[in-house]
């Protein structure tokens, strides 16, 4: 009786489509050079495993300093491997298949040591085969993230395990389906070593892969049709894939714009916003350090925020520490970090905020409020660029652009001794000042406008608009805690509102009382509660004396009891 004759075929890895005639003579697979079956994988030892032919398939046993053999899911260092089975070494899989005696002696004859495309698509190798070449496919494709790379990735893929040596993917536009029945596979013979295969990609966009391949059309195997099939499935699946997540990323761009405190854009047509909006791309552009000036509520963080998202650092992180939160005792630990042990209560290594933000943005807020001792060590890590965590002797880079805001007067609070000279230079290279609603009149109805879209998206009650009455209650009101108190007015009257139409009873009963006070009203024309800014109480009494005498101004001041001139200089 003739010996038995195997065939270990490479189903997957590095040698893809080489195999191994094994008889009842032992043969080592490895890696090294005296191999008699040569692995180029380098998590293959160079003596891994010894095989010969056994009456089931082959029998296996594993070099002493080598790793364990993967048979069936399970480890082995020797048994039987039956025909039709695989085992896995490294990352390497090997399939067992039968060989006739006469088949066995033609390819001992052959030098070359890969088997052909119609020998490696042909019998039962061919499903362990297409098996590992679509889950390559699958790998590579998953690792795209665009429709270019996509095709390449496909491209690369094709030209190893289907000899292809062009592929083109044909999308229908708009999502529309190119052909009538998707079912197809066209086979055209483009010269006597090239064919086309044509097959569905099925996915949305809809379309079709063509392959063209060296494999002469009457050579073409159902099971290279089939492969390619899977392979335009795949892919369409991966392009359905990606449009929707693109069309996800433009949802979340767009839902990023229409958040609440989001910066899209610095909104308004007065004079004072125009000069804030020509700032902006100039500020963005430049990683100087910016101060922003202003009164509390006005927008400073907004307009910080603006600035990061409008320049190159908008994907990395923006980080906001208000030292006005911050006890004098952890300062220094907030913004540079500290390293364990340093202080009482650092059981933990921890980043300050200046190294966690890292090539991003830093808005430090309320900078007036940080203790002297901090100032001190601040300026020197702008002037720098490197800092230290306490309790580490280790530099760190200052990657970080950092931007600074306040509503208190530095320079006063230079003069009293409170606020370093040298830091607020360093700060101020740019300073901006960030107008108040009183110095934006023209504004106002817009921001409101503005401000009503962003929180009716979340209202569970349709919402309209503004009343006239509700606009003239906006308008007359003088808002001392500036956008921060429009803002919450208007979320004020989105949530106890009861019309699709904002009315004045639906404002908060501060903006109601305050607000000039039109004809139906007169009798209160005097009746203020005092506001936050004394300067919002005089220029509300002066508009009031102005409506009560008709816009005369002598009456209007002997009604106040000062000088004309003083009504001249101070009336708005």
């Amino acid at each position: 009786m003739d010996k038995p004759i195997r065939r270990l075929v490479v189903a997957h890895g590095p040698n893809s489509g080489a195999h191994l005639l094994v008889g009842a003579s032992l043969q080592m697979v490895g890696r090294g050079r005296g191999a008699d079956f040569m692995l180029d994988d380098m998590a293959v030892s160079r003596q891994h495993f010894h095989v010969v032919a056994s009456d089931e398939g082959v029998h296996i046993h594993v070099c002493d300093e080598a790793t364990p053999l993967m048979h069936a899911g399970h480890p082995i260092r020797e048994g039987d491997v039956k025909i039709g089975e695989s085992i896995v070494v490294g990352n390497t899989v090997l399939f067992v298949e039968d060989v006739g005696i006469e088949e066995s002696v033609s390819l001992a004859m052959n030098d070359d040591a890969t088997t052909t495309v119609q020998s490696l698509l042909s019998g039962t190798t061919v499903d362990v085969q297409g098996l590992a070449a679509i889950f390559s496919l699958n790998e590579n494709l998953a690792e795209t993230g665009t429709a270019g790379a996509l095709e390449e990735a496909l491209r690369a893929w094709a030209k190893v395990h289907a000899l292809c040596h062009g592929v083109e993917i044909d999308l229908a536009p708009g999502g529309a389906k190119p052909h009538a029945d998707e079912t197809i596979v066209v086979t055209k013979a483009e010269g006597r070593d090239c064919t086309k295969i044509s097959v569905p990609a099925h996915g949305a966009p809809a379309g079709r892969v063509t392959f063209t391949t060296s494999v002469a059309a009457h050579l073409v195997t159902d099971s290279l049709r089939r492969l390619l099939i899977l392979a335009g499935a795949l892919s369409g699946a991966r392009l359905a894939q990606l449009s929707t997540l693109h069309a996800i990323d433009e949802d979340r761009k767009a839902l990023r714009q229409l958040a609440v405190g989001s910066a899209r854009a610095f909104l308004g047509s007065s004079p004072a916003a125009a000069r804030v909006i020509d700032a902006i791309p100039k500020l963005a552009i430049s990683s100087t350090t910016v101060l922003l000036l202003g009164e509390t509520g006005v927008g400073k963080s907004f307009l910080a925020r603006l600035i990061h998202e409008s320049s190159p650092r908008k994907e990395k992180p923006f980080h906001v520490i208000n030292c006005a939160a911050i006890p004098e005792s952890l300062a220094e630990s907030e913004l540079f970090g500290h390293e364990r042990g340093a202080f009482s209560g650092a059981i933990a290594t921890k980043q300050g905020a200046l190294e966690a933000v890292g090539d991003g943005t830093l808005l430090l807020d309320e900078i007036g409020e940080l203790p002297l001792a901090s100032q001190a060590k601040l300026l020197r890590v702008l002037e720098d660029k490197r800092f230290e965590r306490l309790g580490s002797p280790r530099s760190l880079p200052l990657r970080a652009r950092v931007i600074t805001a306040t509503n208190r007067d530095l320079e006063a609070m230079v003069r009293a001794g409170t606020f370093r000279s040298d830091l607020l230079f360093r700060i101020s290279v740019v300073p901006v000042f960030v107008p108040p609603l009183r110095e934006r009149e023209e504004d106002l109805v817009l921001l409101a406008k503005h401000i009503l879209v962003d929180l009716g998206q979340t209202s569970p009650r349709r919402i309209d608009g503004f009343s006239m009455e509700a606009i003239a209650a906006i308008r007359d009101y003088p808002w001392p805690g500036n956008v921060r108190e429009l803002r919450n007015a208007i979320e004020h009257a989105v949530v106890l509102g009861d019309d699709p139409w904002i009315k004045p009873s639906d404002l908060p009963l501060t903006v109601r009382r305050l607000a000039i006070p039109t004809a139906e009203h007169e009798s209160d024309a005097f009746l203020v509660r005092l506001p936050a800014n004394l300067e919002w109480l005089k220029q509300l009494a002066i508009r009031a004396a102005m409506q009560a005498t008709g816009g005369n101004v002598t009456k209007a001041a002997a009604l106040l009891g000062v000088n004309r001139n003083t009504l001249y200089y101070n009336k708005s």
